[in-house]
């Protein structure tokens, strides 16, 4: 089978939906468009027909991140993800399916997604008849190139920097990372190839982000999917057989059905039993996994207790992701700015160490200072220099750190 068809969705149910159907040996596309939203899915099942489907996931939808793995936790390391993303995350672990990338030489690369969007995504594709075989991250299907790679997409940039890492940023913030930490490599920064037009950037001194001759997203994206070993389908999900594939989905059906069975033909309480020993037989293996990572640790007085000291040792073993933190602080930042139009950024620097931003800017009068430090003050803590002026312009900085 060498027709694909690969469709790109957002968790917005009013957001287009992109696809395509590709011919890997021919090599060309056969077919292309796009859905008004998420309801319209229907209208693939005449492409789907004989053809694989792979689902590439909108990054904004997804969690790429890098953890280094506590010592002598290699084989344990899926089992531990939620406890050691918990405090990094903002939505409740629990209810995200997490898959390993890759580990080497101590780290691992992440990636989550929400397992009920996902459920639901494959239980609506898998109704119209598609074989989703395949579901990655939008932005680790840009080429693999020695150099970071980008493409713009519905306002959205993608930003790939290696093979397991990428961001999706708004176009209107792309200016913020271009001077980042974050595009940078033992202080150098990296060259970047765009494969859509790049707007005006204030671009350091010897960083090189070129373009190169614009091409269709989705065929861009589509060629990498269909090459690339990276496939969410894990776990539960994993397309080991068409039951594996929806566990997840069907299972909401059959607890129901077995419910409604044991109402009408077995007594509460056989019910009430078979439920506490599958809790009891879950904490066991929770608390044999706890003991075997924390030898140190015996006595688990309840559940938040093992959740709480697994975080803990993970965080003194591996430490926090750097990313998700300078993520979180750059989040607040536009909107304040977006407010004093006529501060103008010479320099932007964030200090993983510290957890900080630092900030040189200049305007033509000291209120502007005054008024940039109020307002910044509402999300940050704020550290003002001293400002200095240089013949019409006034010059200043600031250092941010989270409240």
């Amino acid at each position: 089978m060498n027709e694909f068809l690969i469709v790109r969705l957002n968790k917005k149910a009013e957001q287009a939906a992109q696809w395509l159907v590709w011919s890997e040996a021919q090599g060309e596309v056969i077919a292309s468009g796009e859905l008004p939203s998420k309801e319209n899915i229907g209208d693939l099942a005449t492409y789907a027909q004989g053809r694989r489907t792979i689902l590439l996931l909108s990054a904004q939808n997804t969690a790429i991140t890098e953890i280094e793995i506590p010592s002598g936790a290699q084989r344990q390391i899926e089992g531990m993800l939620p406890y050691l993303l918990e405090d990094d995350l903002a939505q409740d672990v629990d209810e995200l399916h997490f898959t390993l990338l890759q580990k080497d030489q101590g780290v691992a690369q992440i990636c989550a997604v929400d397992s009920a969007w996902l459920s639901d995504v494959l239980d609506e594709f898998a109704g119209i008849g598609c074989q989703v075989y395949k579901v990655l991250p939008d932005v680790l299907a840009l080429p693999d190139t020695e150099q970071m790679s980008a493409v713009e997409i519905d306002g959205q940039w993608l930003i790939k920097k290696s093979k397991y890492s990428g961001i999706s940023v708004d176009k209107d913030w792309l200016d913020l990372v271009v001077n980042s930490d974050w595009v940078q490599q033992d202080e150098d920064y990296l060259n970047l190839i765009a494969f859509s037009s790049l707007p005006p950037l204030n671009l350091a001194e010897g960083q090189n982000w070129q373009n190169v001759e614009p091409v269709m997203v989705m065929q861009l994206l589509s060629q990498q999917a269909v090459s690339s070993n990276i496939n969410l389908l894990t776990g539960v999900f994993k397309p080991s057989s068409s039951l594996g594939r929806y566990w997840k989905v069907w299972r909401k059906f059959a607890i129901a059905a077995m419910v409604l069975l044991c109402v009408t033909v077995v007594d509460n309480i056989s019910t009430t039993s078979r439920y506490e020993a599958e809790a009891a037989n879950y904490r066991a293996e929770s608390e044999r996994i706890f003991r075997q990572s924390l030898p140190g640790k015996t006595k688990i007085p309840h559940v938040r207790f093992l959740k709480e000291e697994m975080g803990k040792e993970a965080k003194r073993l591996a430490g926090s992701s750097g990313d998700a933190a300078f993520l979180s602080l750059m989040n607040k930042l536009p909107p304040v700015l977006n407010q004093v139009p006529t501060l103008s950024m010479s320099n932007f620097k964030y200090d993983a160490g510290k957890d900080e931003i630092r900030i040189q800017a200049q305007s033509k009068d000291f209120q502007t200072f005054e008024r940039a430090a109020e307002l910044l003050a509402k999300e940050f803590q704020v550290e003002q220099g001293q400002l200095n002026r240089s013949g019409s312009q006034v010059n200043g900085s600031f250092v941010l750190k989270p409240l």
